[in-house]
C-alpha cells in the first residue's frame, strides 16, 4: 500500500474528453450564464454600434527617371531605388506630419463650404454623451492632422506600383472627402516635388535675367548720355567690327559663368548627398574626371567652339564652315560620353544600384563642370588678346566703344538668357509628376462595418470560450476531492461513494441518518450496504471484527457512515456493535436518540457495568456504546491497556464492531486507534476535502507499519452534475423512482 501511494503521489493526471465533459455538466449553470452575459453585451453593442462607412482612392505612383529637361545643367528628378522601396518611401512621405497638416488645412477650407454635415466625425468634434447633447465643433488643423493618422489607411496595393488611401468614417461623404482631398493634396506635392528641379532653373534664370536687364537699361543710358556730350559721336565701320566681336565673346562668357555657377551648385548637392551614402565615392569619382583622355576631349571641345565664334564674330565664315564646326563638335561630344560611360561602368560596376545612379550623376556633373571652366578659361584669353586691340582705339572712340561693347554684351546675354527661362517656363508646366489618380473615392452605399452577424457569433463564441476559460480555470486551482477518479489518481483504493441527497425529517427522529433501511434515500442505503459488502470480502473472511471509521477533518461525515455501515451489518444478520470513540465531540447517542453516560469511559474507570453501557436500538442486531463522560486526557484512555482488553472483549461478544473517531489530521486519536483495530476507512467529503488533507491523513494511517487501512469512502458524491461514468444508474433507473414515490405516499397517510 504505502509504495502504491508513494508512487502515485508522483503521476500526473490526464484529463480525457469525458473528464472535460463531465466539467462542463457539473458547472453547466455557470457556463450558462458567463455565456449569455457576454453574448448579451456583444448583441448589444452590434444593435447599437453606429455605421461606418470605406471609401477609397487608388493612386498609380511611377519612378521618375533622370533626365535633362534643359540644355542646361540642372537635371529632372531621378530615380535611385527600387520599386518596392520607392513606393514604400511615398507612403510614409503621405503619412508625414506636413502633408496630413497640408490634408487638413484643405479640408477645413472645404468644410466651411459644406452643408448638412452633423454626421461628420472625422472634420468634426462630437460632444455629446448620455446626459447631454451638444453641437459639434470644427477641429483645429492639427488635432484634425493627428486624426487622419487613425482614421486613413494608406498601403502599397498586391506589391504592384499602386497606392490605395482608404478612410472610414460614420459618413459616406466625408469618406470620400476626405480620400479626395487626401490624393489631391499628395498629388499636387508629388508635382511639385517633381518639378523642384526644373523650378529651382526656372528661379535662378529669372534671377539672373532680371539683373542683367537691370545692368542693360543702365548701359543703353550710358551710351546714350555719352552720345549727348560728346555731339552725337559715333563708331567707324573698323570699330564697331571690334565692337560686336568683344560682346560677343563677353556675352559668351558671361552665359558660361552662369552655367558654371549653376553646375557647382547641381554638383555640390550630389556629392553632399553621396556623402551621406558613401563618404569615400565622391573624391574617387572626382579623379575618374579628371582623367587624362577625358581632360583632352575637353579641352578639344573648347578649342574648337572658340574657333567657331571667332569666325561667327568676324562675318567671315560660311555656313558650311559653321556646320563642319558644330560636326566635329558633336563627334567629340559623342566620344566624350562614351568615355564617360566606360569610366562610370568601371568605376560604379560593384555598387548598389542607387548609389550607382547617384555615382553616374556626379561623374556627369563634374565633366560638364570641368568642360565649362575650360571654356571660361579660354573664352577669358580671346577677351585679353581682343583688349590690345581695344586699347589701340583713339581716345574719344575707345570710351564710346567700351560703353557700346557693354550694352551689346548684356543685350546678347539677356537674349540667351530669356530663351532659357522661357524653356523652362514650358518644361515646367508640362513635367506631369508620377502620380497618376486611377479612381476617386465616391460615398459608399452601405456600411463597411459593424458587421452585426459577425459580432454577434464572435460574442456567442466568446462567450462559452470565457466560460469554459472560467470553468477550467477555477478547476485548475480547486483542488478538492471532487470524484472517485480523484483519489483513484493518488493510488488509493474507492471501497464505495456515497450519494449527495437532500435529508428527509420526518417524525421518527431516531431514523433521521439512518438509511439502509429504506426509511429516506434508497440510493443512498445502496451504496452503504455496497461499501459493507466490499468490507466483508477484504478482510473480514481472515477473522476482522473491528472497522475504525474516520475522516481528514470535521463535518465530513464519518459519524453518518459509521452509523449507517453498522446499520447494513445488522441488516445482514450480524450482531454489531457501534463504539463512539470521538471523546472530544461525540455524537453516537444522538443519531439514536440516547444519552451520551454512562460509556465506554465510565466502563473503563469502573464507574458501570459492561451491560450498563450497551445500549439496543431500534435496528434489529445492532447495539451502541456511548463515549461516555469526556475526560481531559483522551489519547491516553484510548492507547491504554484497558481499551485493548475492552476490545478484545468486544469482539467476543459481537460479531462486527464499528468505531467512530475523531478527524486524524485533527488529533492522535484516530492514528492510535489504527493500530488497535482490524480494517480502518477513511471518509472525505467531495467537494470539500482537499487532496492534500487526503494524502496527508493516509500517510498517518499508514506509517509505522499500519496495516489495517483499506481504502477510502467518498461522502456527498453529486453524480447528477459531474454526469462521472455510469454511476448514476442507481438513481436514474425507474425502479428506484417509484420506490420513492411509494414511500413518501405511504408516509404521507401516517
Amino acid at each position: 500500500m504505502n509504495n502504491r501511494f508513494s508512487n502515485s503521489k508522483k503521476r500526473t493526471e490526464v484529463k480525457t474528453t469525458l473528464n472535460y465533459w463531465n466539467l462542463i455538466r457539473s458547472n453547466l449553470t455557470i457556463v450558462l450564464i458567463i455565456s449569455l452575459v457576454i453574448f448579451g453585451v456583444t448583441l448589444i453593442y452590434a444593435m447599437t454600434a453606429k455605421d461606418v462607412y470605406k471609401s477609397e482612392t487608388v493612386l498609380r505612383i511611377k519612378k521618375s527617371e533622370g533626365q535633362n529637361i534643359l540644355d542646361s545643367p540642372f537635371p529632372a528628378t531621378f530615380g535611385n531605388a527600387s520599386t518596392d522601396r520607392f513606393i514604400a518611401n511615398q507612403i510614409e512621405i503621405m503619412k508625414n506630419k506636413t502633408i496630413r497638416e497640408m490634408v487638413a488645412q484643405v479640408l477645413i477650407d472645404s468644410f466651411k463650404n459644406l452643408q448638412k454635415t452633423d454626421d461628420f466625425n472625422v472634420i468634426l468634434r462630437q460632444h455629446s454623451s448620455l446626459f447631454s447633447k451638444q453641437q459639434p465643433t470644427l477641429k483645429s488643423y492639427k488635432s484634425l492632422a493627428s486624426t487622419l493618422l487613425d482614421k486613413v489607411e494608406i498601403k502599397q496595393k498586391d506589391g504592384l506600383d499602386f497606392v490605395e488611401i482608404k478612410v472610414e468614417s460614420s459618413s459616406p461623404r466625408e469618406a470620400a472627402l476626405v480620400a479626395n482631398v487626401y490624393a489631391d493634396v499628395y498629388r499636387k506635392f508629388n508635382l511639385q516635388d517633381s518639378r523642384k528641379q526644373i523650378t529651382k532653373v526656372k528661379d535662378f534664370l529669372a534671377e539672373q535675367k532680371d539683373e542683367i536687364q537691370n545692368e542693360l537699361i543702365l548701359a543703353e543710358d550710358n551710351v546714350k548720355a555719352y552720345q549727348l556730350q560728346t555731339g552725337g559721336a559715333v563708331l567707324d565701320q573698323q570699330a564697331t567690327e571690334l565692337v560686336n566681336t568683344y560682346a560677343n565673346f563677353e556675352s559668351e562668357k558671361e552665359r558660361v559663368k552662369i552655367e558654371l555657377s549653376a553646375a557647382k551648385t547641381a554638383l555640390n548637392q550630389y556629392k553632399s548627398e553621396m556623402a551621406k551614402k558613401d563618404p569615400t565615392l565622391t573624391p574617387y569619382l572626382e579623379g575618374q574626371a579628371s582623367e587624362p583622355t577625358i581632360k583632352a576631349i575637353q579641352e578639344e571641345i573648347t578649342n574648337i567652339e572658340i574657333q567657331k565664334n571667332r569666325v561667327m564674330a568676324s562675318g567671315s565664315g560660311s555656313n558650311a564652315l559653321i556646320q563642319q564646326y558644330n560636326q566635329k563638335i558633336n563627334r567629340l561630344k559623342q566620344k566624350l560620353n562614351q568615355a564617360i560611360a566606360e569610366y562610370q561602368s568601371k568605376a560604379l560596376a560593384a555598387s548598389p544600384t542607387e548609389i550607382k545612379k547617384l555615382g553616374e550623376k556626379i561623374l556627369e556633373k563634374q565633366v560638364k563642370y570641368q568642360t565649362l571652366l575650360s571654356s571660361y578659361n579660354q573664352l577669358n584669353e580671346v577677351l585679353k588678346s581682343y583688349d590690345q586691340k581695344f586699347n589701340a582705339l583713339p581716345k574719344k572712340a575707345l570710351d564710346l566703344a567700351r560703353l557700346e561693347r557693354k550694352r551689346k554684351a548684356l543685350e546678347k546675354l539677356y537674349l540667351v538668357l530669356e530663351n532659357k527661362y522661357q524653356e523652362a517656363l514650358i518644361n515646367e508646366q508640362s513635367t506631369p509628376g508620377n502620380v497618376l489618380v486611377m479612381s476617386p473615392a465616391e460615398p459608399a452605399y452601405s456600411p463597411a462595418k459593424p458587421n452585426r452577424l459577425l459580432i454577434s457569433i464572435l460574442g456567442l463564441i466568446l462567450g462559452f470560450g470565457v466560460a469554459f476559460g472560467f470553468v477550467f480555470f477555477k478547476d485548475y486551482f480547486d483542488k478538492s476531492v471532487k470524484t472517485p477518479d480523484d483519489i483513484e489518481n493518488l493510488g488509493l483504493n474507492v471501497i464505495a461513494w456515497i450519494p449527495k441527497f437532500k435529508k428527509n425529517y420526518k417524525r421518527d427522529e431516531i431514523k433521521n441518518e439512518i438509511f439502509v433501511q429504506g426509511f429516506n434515500e434508497v440510493a443512498a442505503g445502496e451504496a452503504y450496504r455496497s461499501l459493507r459488502t466490499r468490507i466483508q470480502f477484504s478482510k473480514l473472511t481472515d477473522g476482522a471484527k473491528t472497522i475504525l471509521v474516520t475522516s481528514s477533518a470535521p463535518q465530513e461525515g464519518k459519524t453518518t457512515v459509521a452509523a449507517n455501515l453498522a446499520a447494513s451489518f445488522a441488516q445482514s444478520g450480524k450482531k454489531t456493535l457501534i463504539l463512539d470513540c470521538d471523546l472530544r465531540i461525540p455524537r453516537i447517542h444522538a443519531v439514536f436518540n440516547g444519552i451520551n453516560s454512562p460509556g465506554f469511559t465510565n466502563y473503563l474507570f469502573k464507574q458501570a457495568s459492561f451491560s450498563e453501557v450497551i445500549r439496543k436500538t431500534p435496528i434489529e442486531n445492532l447495539y451502541y456504546i456511548a463515549a461516555g463522560t469526556i475526560p481531559t486526557n483522551p489519547s491516553e484512555i484510548l492507547s491504554s491497556a484497558q481499551m485493548k482488553d475492552f476490545l478484545q472483549k468486544l469482539k467476543q461478544e459481537y460479531d462486527v464492531v464499528i468505531l467512530d473517531s475523531p478527524p486524524v489530521m485533527t488529533i492522535t486519536d484516530a492514528e492510535i486507534l489504527s493500530h488497535l483495530v482490524d480494517i480502518s476507512i477513511l471518509v472525505v467529503f467531495a467537494t470539500t476535502t482537499q487532496v492534500d488533507w487526503l494524502i496527508e491523513s493516509v500517510d498517518l494511517m499508514t506509517k509505522n507499519g499500519q496495516k489495517s487501512f483499506v481504502g477510502v469512502v467518498l461522502n456527498n458524491f453529486d453524480y447528477n452534475t459531474t454526469g462521472y461514468r455510469s454511476y448514476n444508474k442507481y438513481n436514474h433507473t425507474k425502479y428506484y423512482h417509484r420506490a420513492e414515490e411509494t414511500k413518501q405516499k405511504e408516509w404521507s397517510k401516517v
